[in-house]
């Protein structure tokens, strides 16, 4: 019995050195996203950090969450890099797209830039299309296990600026495996595919496909409304909206107190 448990423990052991190993290694690559289609166009995608207290100054853009330890904290934990968290997820976005998308290209978005600043800026590349996503939330907390708050949002769109798909995924999911690696060296290892798993989520949305694969992709709004309304611009002013974009809003993970914000009455 005791050399059986000798032998568990010495696994243990060797298993924790095994993942601490891993996570030092600086060429950790994620592997490609598995998507259903993709394109040899060129198109351009960036991260924009709309999280609310980033954007008040009461955290800094490296600030990716919060540690605690046995001795206390909880303390705030930053990129290894200590560059801004968007920019860090920026880099890893052309491994993870270029498979589908071999003329994918990455931008970096500045803090405190509107959405429509953020689309001006990444269609200034002369890109035919563009994808902008937003995070509004992000933070980790490590301590027994590794817990993540995500609120991250899609939206790609033409060289019109008219809305072509929109996708968003959040909520709340807590990850183990901190008994055997440490709690910093699982968080280490866990978050980066946390990332992956997001981006995975709202990319293999079959609309955010079909907007990006088709030359002829159709905007939202002009794809919901009826032949004889008049097609307009994605905007930020509230209007009539048909039942079919409203549910389109609902399906894609639009809150209800946003899809009011766009719709002022159904048509």
């Amino acid at each position: 019995m005791l050399y059986r448990i000798a032998s568990i423990l010495i696994l243990i052991f060797l298993s924790a050195c095994v993942l601490t190993e891993n996570t030092r290694n600086k060429s950790f690559n994620l592997p490609a996203l598995e998507l259903q289609g993709g394109s040899a166009s060129a198109i351009v995608v960036g991260i924009l950090d709309e999280r609310p207290y980033v954007l008040s100054g009461e955290k800094p853009a490296k600030y990716i969450g919060e540690f605690e330890l046995s001795m206390g904290g909880p303390y705030d934990a930053f990129t290894r890099s200590k560059r801004p968290m968007a920019n860090e997820f920026t880099d890893k976005l052309s491994r993870l797209l270029g498979h589908k998308f071999p003329q994918v290209k990455t931008m970096y978005l500045s803090i405190g830039l509107s959405k429509q600043e953020a689309v001006d800026k990444l269609l200034a590349s002369s890109a035919s299309k563009v994808v902008l996503i937003t995070l509004k939330e992000w933070k980790s907390h490590t301590a027994i296990d590794t817990s993540l708050w995500f609120d991250v949002q899609l939206e790609s769109f033409n060289a019109k600026k008219q809305l072509l798909a929109y996708k968003r995924t959040q909520g709340h999911d807590t990850f183990g495996g901190a008994a055997i690696a440490g709690p910093i060296t699982n968080a280490k290892r866990t978050l980066p595919h946390a990332f992956r798993q997001k981006m995975q989520a709202i990319f293999s949305d079959s609309l955010v496909m079909a907007s990006l694969s088709s030359q002829k992709a159709v905007p939202i709004s002009k794809r919901a409304l009826d032949d004889t309304a008049p097609v307009e611009m994605d905007s930020l002013t509230p209007q009539s909206c048909t039942v079919e974009l409203i549910l389109y809003w609902k399906n894609a993970g639009m809150p209800d107190q946003e899809i009011l914000t766009k719709c002022n009455a159904v048509k």
